[in-house]
């Protein structure tokens, strides 16, 4: 999902936000909470799209560092008063979308791939959730009230200022299924990270973090669930990796971290982006492979993003379906 594809960059006023309410709309329960309930086995994770703020999108994930950056947006999606709309289906034309949240979970027991829940809110005030019936249940559309919707507003935007300050999660799909059957996001393990404070942009932080080897028997890879050797590796806008290197070795090897195993990977592949928009993002993966995928970001074009460094991300396969 490319915001600057779904979304316009208008500038809007809270008086135009919210022209459609009406007294006909009944109360609706809000069933956010238990949807944002991360726990350790199976966090959540955001992507944000928000129309003010041009080509702007960003991901963030619950129960981790990044934690402190949604823990507003959850609080505004909880306890929002939401009134549904009669007719789900009679929704506004995508160009007037505002803002867009995807709420993603890796597969639960009964679903291999992520469970998903999205969610466009309209500039006329409207709110429509589709998404996997068992996380999301049926699609429908609400009207939130005025404040709410300012409110989630507000915090999608400092989610979106804060998005620079460590590297986003890396989405895994297979082209040939839908997310909802073969999906996974990843979250970054080891990191090296260089960023500039969006509130002063004289003064730079830096995170260094290191992580288990996703060969070590204690590491909790992602598990994903392959239809085809082909495979889409796939950041937010303004992510797009300047290089990748994946490594693989074969899942038999979990448990050994020597020398000997770490240096003789089954299979190895490495590529250099020189300019935007070379990044493709479609690689060959095999079955019954422990994943580690390091992308780096060169720190010549840090003035133009406003970070640099590297993050190391670890997944492993299956059979092949």
């Amino acid at each position: 999902m490319k915001a600057k594809a779904l979304l316009t960059a208008a500038a809007l006023s809270a008086a135009c936000l919210f022209s459609s309410c009406g007294n006909w709309r009944v109360p609706a329960e809000n069933n956010f909470p238990q949807m944002l309930s991360a726990d350790g086995d199976n966090p959540v994770f955001f992507n944000i799209a928000l129309a003010k703020k041009e080509n702007a999108e960003t991901s963030v994930m619950l129960g981790s560092e990044f934690t402190s950056y949604a823990d507003e947006l959850v609080s505004a999606l909880t306890s929002a008063k939401l009134s549904e709309n009669p007719d789900p289906y009679d929704l506004s034309d995508s160009d007037r979308i505002l803002l867009q949240i995807e709420i993603m979970r890796n597969g639960s027991e009964s679903q291999q791939g992520m469970d998903f829940c999205h969610m466009d809110f309209f500039k006329d005030g409207t709110l429509s959730v589709f998404g996997t019936e068992q996380f999301c249940g049926e699609g429908k559309s609400y009207t939130p009230s005025v404040d709410d919707m300012e409110k989630i507003i507000r915090t999608a935007e400092r989610i979106v200022d804060q998005r620079t300050s460590c590297p986003p999660p890396m989405r895994i799909t297979d082209p040939l299924s839908s997310f909802s059957a073969s999906g996974a996001m990843a979250a970054p393990s080891g990191m090296s990270w260089d960023y500039v404070d969006p509130n002063d942009p004289y003064q730079h932080h830096a995170i260094i973090s290191d992580s288990l080897h996703p060969l070590d028997a204690q590491a909790s890879n992602v598990k994903v669930k392959l239809y085809s050797s082909s495979i889409m590796l796939d950041f937010p806008a303004g992510f797009e990796p300047d290089k990748i290197k994946i490594v693989g070795w074969d899942i038999s090897k979990k448990g050994d971290t020597s020398e000997e195993t770490l240096s003789r990977p089954k299979t190895e592949y490495e590529n250099n982006f020189p300019g935007t928009g070379d990044y493709t993002g479609f690689f060959e993966l095999e079955s019954n492979t422990v994943y580690m995928v390091t992308v780096t970001y060169d720190s010549t074009k840090s003035a133009e993003r406003g970070f640099y460094g590297s993050a190391d991300y670890c997944f492993e396969t299956g059979d092949l379906n």
